[in-house]
């Protein structure tokens, strides 16, 4: 079994918990460049050619950000398997998304026995 400090799995929990909303972030501002760039393409007559350029590279970081964000999705879904299979089994520590204060999420996790199937 891996012996890991409770504070090791929050410091872990809250940086995963930043790393995922600072992408969600970029993709919500991607998402307003976007806007702001079509805005301005019809505000001041850009040809097509241009536009098109533009669109076509905000939607390739988009699609990063997006791929990045499924790696992400990939690391947490690790360390929850390296953490169950540590002293931190029984210990939650919430979601990434979750906004609920480090101290109220990282607390033990009450066992219960399975109930007998019928």
């Amino acid at each position: 079994m891996l012996k890991i400090e409770q504070t090791t799995g929050m410091v872990i929990a809250d940086d995963l918990k930043a790393s995922i909303k600072a992408i969600d972030d970029a993709l919500l501002q991607e998402s307003r460049l976007t806007g702001s760039l079509l805005e301005a393409s019809d505000q001041i007559g850009l040809p097509i050619t241009h536009s098109q350029k533009l669109l076509e590279g905000m939607a390739r970081g988009f699609e990063k950000l997006v791929s990045g964000r499924a790696d992400m999705l990939s690391v947490v879904r690790q360390v929850n398997t390296i953490r169950s299979q540590s002293n931190l089994s029984v210990v939650g520590f919430g979601c990434p998304g979750d906004e609920t204060p480090p101290e109220a999420s990282a607390r033990p996790v009450e066992r219960r026995e399975p109930v007998p199937v019928r």
